[in-house]
């Protein structure tokens, strides 16, 4: 069901997750599970869950397991939030080490239960893991994301209406496009936009997404990673290019110096690029450690960001590559984790 705000899965007040609580967990997270804890775990797990099919629950734990017993910030992450009591923790935790764009669906209360069949409203009100969803940074952060930039795409959608004129977005990793279903439902049913969607991961089938006859939306979806479309003559004259959480995993020469103008070239004038950079906070160093993220370089305030990537927009200026700039810090959390970043082709 498509939706133009954020379906809120909390129906009950939960204590926030305090950022001393992830640097903890950050410094007492290596080495293995000591075994009683390990077998609480298991044991409370199966006992919790006696009515979910048993080979269901057997092929959960023969990936969590492994992860439960290796890794102690991780086990203690699960005891302490009762997380082997929750019916979506366990398969959001195996989305996270396979498919970390469909883990990020959780931020709105939806992904795969224990018998790995999809569910758009598995959080209920009692999950124990409720407080979680509500106050990770990583899934605030999200959803502020998500509406960001489709505040930016019904822009889009105005100017294309007013003028009657078609408009193309391209969104690169672009997920279970969320920003789409979860926030401007109006493009829906609209001809005046043409949306072309590309994300890398085998996962994701966007039929099951979006309904069998997406492609008599405008919606063109392809499993490509972005840097193999640069040169897509299909994208030319784009209104909008989208790259969410791509920025802090790519080299900065590789980032200024062939993305961006790539970019450039793609655009219309006045044509817009939105992308967003993470900052050096504990729930990021958190996710690097316990659950394996990549490691990448990222700065330690938003100042630093912007005058990063005002020095990048400086250099690509004396090169004929130009854009106005705008910034909007993450602002629901105590410690800023991202900079949303939105480019404008000028002539």
């Amino acid at each position: 069901m498509l939706r133009h705000e954020i379906v809120d899965p909390i129906a009950k007040e939960g204590k926030d997750i305090e950022f001393a609580k992830y640097v903890e967990m950050h410094q007492n997270q290596t080495g293995p599970t000591n075994e009683k804890l390990y077998q609480t775990i298991h044991d409370e797990f199966y006992d919790a869950h006696r009515d979910i099919d048993r080979l269901h629950l057997d092929e959960v734990w023969e990936f969590i397991g492994p992860k439960v017993a290796n890794n102690t910030g991780i086990a203690e992450f699960i005891k302490d939030n009762d997380g082997h009591l929750s019916n979506y923790f366990f398969p959001w935790l195996i989305n996270v080490f396979r498919s970390p764009a469909t883990a990020l669906e959780m931020s709105y209360g939806e992904g795969p239960g224990l018998d790995g069949v999809w569910n758009d409203d598995i959080i209920q009100t009692d999950d124990p893991l409720v407080p979680f969803i509500k106050d990770d940074p990583a899934f605030v952060y999200n959803r502020e994301r998500q509406m960001r930039v489709a505040d930016i795409a019904m822009s889009i959608y105005d100017e294309a209406w007013d003028t009657q004129t078609e408009a193309k977005i391209v969104d690169f990793g672009a997920g279970r496009l969320a920003w789409y279903r979860h926030h401007y439902s109006v493009l829906y049913d609209t001809y005046w936009i043409q949306l072309h969607a590309f994300d890398k991961d085998p996962t994701i089938h966007i039929d099951m997404i979006l309904g069998q006859d997406y492609n008599d939306k405008h919606i063109y979806y392809e499993k490509n990673d972005f840097a193999s479309e640069l040169t897509n003559p299909k994208l030319k004259e784009s209104k909008l290019i989208l790259l969410g959480g791509v920025a802090s995993y790519t080299e900065p020469e590789v980032f200024a110096r062939k993305i961006v103008p790539s970019f450039h070239s793609l655009l219309k004038d006045k044509g817009i690029f939105f992308f967003d950079m993470q900052l050096d906070c504990p729930c990021y160093r958190h996710s690097m450690d316990i659950l394996g993220w990549p490691k990448f370089s990222v700065p330690n305030k938003s100042s630093e960001v912007i005058d990063k990537v005002e020095a990048m927009r400086s250099e690509l200026w004396k090169n004929g590559i130009k854009f106005s700039a705008e910034y909007n810090t993450d602002t629901f959390n105590s410690i800023p984790s991202s900079v949303m970043i939105t480019f404008q082709k000028m002539d």
